[in-house]
């Protein structure tokens, strides 16, 4: 999981408090979809790819990526807002969040809003010691996202505001929780975007 790092403190938190026929092009659109999203995910990554490995969160903030260090919003705020706001409107829009690991590694996730919906996102992690070779990069797709404003795992009293991408979407907090705790969430097709 490309957010174990983040995830771990979370839990510590938690723990310790036919051919050319012109009758066919309904068959040949899928292979243009996929083709136009090939092009949009090496446009994505390439633009990661210039992104510098040494990493500083005010460098991400002023580069404009909503950036989450300590647990704390340290700047992109308003690319955040600016990418909700066209998500609520139905319109294409994107942005890059940066989140920091305890070890202060950045996991830079690329989240693209398709102009017909759903979510595609490119994950970046070379900037994280303790990445694994399989989850360098990855490219997900996903029909919904969701911010849980007040999220707890337990009953100790500590809340957070974390966003979560998924295929269902009636997702809520109870199943994501229940996804939590059974480590299933990748098995749900589910991704923890952001922790604060």
């Amino acid at each position: 999981n490309m957010k174990r790092a983040i995830a771990a403190v979370l839990c510590a938190v938690v723990l310790a408090a036919g051919c050319g026929r012109a009758d066919e092009p309904a068959e040949k659109e899928p292979a243009q979809n996929e083709q136009q999203e090939t092009g949009k995910e090496e446009e994505m990554q390439a633009e990661l790819d210039e992104v510098p490995m040494e990493l500083p969160s005010e460098d991400a903030a002023s580069m404009g990526f909503y950036t989450i260090a300590n647990g704390e919003v340290v700047g992109g705020e308003g690319a955040w807002e600016a990418f909700l706001q066209a998500d609520a409107e139905g319109k294409e829009a994107s942005v890059v969040v940066c989140q920091y690991t305890r070890e202060g590694g950045a996991i830079l996730d690329y989240v693209y809003r398709q102009p017909e919906g759903g979510y595609l996102v490119v994950s970046d992690s070379t900037r994280d010691e303790l990445a694994t070779e399989a989850n360098l990069h990855r490219t997900q797709n996903f029909t919904s996202l969701k911010v849980f404003e007040q999220f707890k795992l337990t009953e100790d009293g500590q809340e957070y505001t974390i966003c979560v991408l998924s295929n269902e979407p009636e997702l809520d907090e109870e199943t994501f929780r229940t996804y939590w705790r059974e480590m299933s969430t990748e098995a749900h097709q589910t991704y923890l975007l952001f922790v604060i």
